[in-house]
């Protein structure tokens, strides 16, 4: 038998154990935790940019300034 068999074979007993951390990803790797928030990251930007849109889309466009609707039409002034 190989060690790798042997080791999986005996049960895993709480002095074996040095630590074991409470909480959302705690005994993940560093860079599971990276990716972690990055996937939080990525959703609540999204979540934020359809507020954003979702805002934009019921606003009223108005158009002002001289190329509004019933604006008289003045040629620019020529600086000299």
């Amino acid at each position: 038998m190989s060690d790798d068999t042997r080791d999986a074979a005996r049960p895993l007993e709480a002095e074996h154990v040095a630590v074991v951390r409470v909480g959302h990803g705690a005994n993940c790797s560093s860079i599971g935790s990276v990716v972690d928030t990055l996937f939080a990251t990525a959703t609540i930007g999204a979540a934020v940019l359809a507020a954003i849109v979702a805002a934009l889309r019921t606003e009223d466009v108005k158009v002002v300034g001289p190329g509004a609707a019933g604006a008289e039409r003045t040629p620019p002034e020529k600086s000299s």
